[in-house]
């Protein structure tokens, strides 16, 4: 009987461990991509999430809009993130599957009205991701967002069939080339 109580009480921890690691902020600095373009910028606020996949699908997309010509500041969903978007053309946001990603829903809820403000969605997971999708659409467009693309890509599940590289080489170069998609104002 104590065994099964001793393996709830590390069930529940560990449960509750796990929900915070993936609820919490995480504050980083500004990265800013491609510094001296002029023609469009770009806003990218993202979770990081418990691996690394989701960054690195960013970062990817992020490469792809600064190959367009995009100048791209990029930084984490924190209470520190940028709110006045006054002085940027496009809002990228996304995050991991889970919640769908508290950070970026705390984020986009401080925002208020986004006025119109072109936006991209960019959702990871394991295979599974058109709820995520979906809530986060409609807080982007509850806000008053323009959603002009919403993308998920998973680690587990193929993101292209008949792609015969790894998973995640299809998704960060499909994350590049859609970043890449992204018009610059005026185009």
């Amino acid at each position: 009987m104590s065994y099964v109580i001793a393996l709830v009480v590390v069930t529940v921890v560990a449960s509750a461990w796990l929900f915070y690691r993936m609820t919490k902020e995480v504050v980083s600095d500004i990265k800013v991509l491609n510094p001296d373009s002029d023609k469009g910028t770009a806003l990218v606020v993202y979770h990081p999430g418990q691996t690394d996949f989701h960054e690195k699908v960013t970062h990817a997309f992020a490469d792809g809009l600064v190959s367009g010509g995009w100048r791209v500041e990029m930084t984490t969903a924190s209470s520190q993130a940028p709110t006045d978007l006054s002085s940027y053309d496009l809002l990228v946001v996304g995050g991991p599957t889970y919640g769908p990603s508290q950070p970026i829903a705390r984020y986009v809820k401080r925002l208020g009205d986004l006025g119109g403000k072109r936006t991209a969605i960019l959702i990871t997971g394991l295979g599974a991701t058109d709820g995520a999708i979906a809530n986060v659409q409609s807080l982007v467009r509850g806000a008053n967002g323009d959603v002009v693309k919403a993308m998920a890509l998973w680690q587990s599940r193929p993101n292209n069939e008949e792609d015969p590289r790894p998973n995640r080489e299809v998704a960060l170069d499909m994350a590049t080339q859609a970043g890449k998609g992204i018009l610059l104002p005026g185009e």
